[in-house]
């Protein structure tokens, strides 16, 4: 006899039991000379269904068991004035009540967590790349015009226009020889 299952059922369970215990669907499907897909489809054979009605079912026996511990420590807090107890139910609750055990998109660099960045520092970091792309010489106008204010800059190059009219030349070329 072999030492493997033989009935589907046995061996969903066999896969099942062997992926809780840390195995890899690859390493399982070598040994069972089946594919990966066959294994993950075991997988989807055995394991709960994730539905709406399943977490709420999830998240209601998790309140009634925190509820179980908040009235155990709750009283030991009250019974024996010990403090480690009442500071478990102080932080259940806070964390409960703030939604602070609430799970957030966070992404670990280095074995730190980063928060993503906001649409609007998105949007800045963009406008960045694009300035500092400018030759030098247009960057340092673009941050005098923002010292200055638009309205002075634009007063200031139609006072130092060459001709008057309130026309600035492009370039220092494009200024006429003096004859």
């Amino acid at each position: 006899m072999s030492d493997y299952p033989e009935t589907d059922d046995a061996r969903d369970d066999f896969i099942l039991q062997e992926r809780l215990s840390g195995r890899s669907a690859r390493s399982i499907s070598k040994e069972l000379r089946c594919t990966v897909g066959e294994a993950d489809a075991s997988l989807d054979r055995t394991l709960p269904k994730i539905t709406n009605d399943a977490k709420r079912r999830l998240i209601a026996l998790d309140l009634d068991r925190l509820d179980g511990l908040i009235e155990v420590f709750y009283k030991r807090a009250i019974e024996r004035w010990t403090l480690r107890p009442a500071l478990l139910v102080a932080k259940i609750r806070k964390a409960a009540l703030l939604g602070l055990d609430s799970p957030q998109k966070v992404d670990v660099v280095q074995g730190q967590a980063v928060k993503e960045p906001s649409r609007h520092e998105k949007i800045r970091e963009a406008i960045k790349r694009i300035t500092d792309q400018q030759p030098p010489a247009e960057r340092e106008a673009i941050n005098l015009i923002s010292k200055i204010g638009g309205e002075r800059a634009l007063e200031l190059l139609k006072a130092g226009s060459a001709n008057g009219n309130g026309a600035v030349p492009s370039s220092p070329a494009d200024d006429p020889e003096p004859v």
